[in-house]
């Protein structure tokens, strides 16, 4: 990991872009080098240890020394390491689509634990809406979409469906989301 840091440019200074790329291949270097079942992945030691003691230059240079939670597993979503191995599970054969969403979007999926809890929700949303044109706002279309997606699942257990409905779904709500969004912005 210490080699990946540094063809990313650690331990200079670094842009935005920089970190993502060296986050979307971290994820797959985490995971397959880090054979874990899920309950190891659960185990918030492990990421700690990771951050605290095997990797600490890289975990500063990443995020630095302010937030908490990137040092010390109590998000899993959050942490440093964690997140990034959750991230190679969820998207695992599904690469493209994780190298295409931001930091943004992921935290609109991930961090929101009945959505980012099923990997077949999380995938299809992102799938949707990384294929929306370059004019459509994609951050507004993620926020709104995980919104509604809340809703549904009040009401709806998404383990009962098929792909293929998981698949309609996500389109539907976006396509809904698009629509909304395109009321709410004025025309010229």
């Amino acid at each position: 990991m210490s080699a990946l840091a540094e063809k990313h440019g650690c331990p200079k200074a670094v842009g935005p872009d920089a970190r993502v790329a060296f986050d979307r291949d971290a994820a797959r270097l985490i995971r397959s080098h880090m054979d874990l079942s899920w309950a190891e992945a659960g185990n918030r030691d492990v990421w700690s240890f990771i951050s605290l003691v095997a990797l600490p230059h890289v975990t500063m240079w990443r995020f630095g020394g302010e937030n908490r939670e990137r040092w010390v597993a109590t998000d899993l979503t959050r942490h440093t390491w964690a997140r990034l191995w959750w991230q190679a599970v969820v998207f695992a054969g599904h690469e493209q689509i994780l190298a295409a969403l931001s930091e943004s979007d992921l935290n609109q999926l991930l961090e929101r634990r009945s959505i980012g809890g099923d990997s077949r929700l999380v995938r299809e949303t992102a799938r949707v809406v990384t294929e929306l044109s370059g004019d459509v706002p994609r951050r507004r279309v993620i926020r709104d979409v995980t919104l509604r997606l809340l809703r549904y699942l009040a009401f709806l257990d998404i383990r009962a469906l098929s792909d293929e409905q998981v698949r309609d779904l996500c389109s539907v709500l976006v396509t809904e989301t698009i629509m909304r969004l395109s009321k709410d912005t004025p025309h010229r």
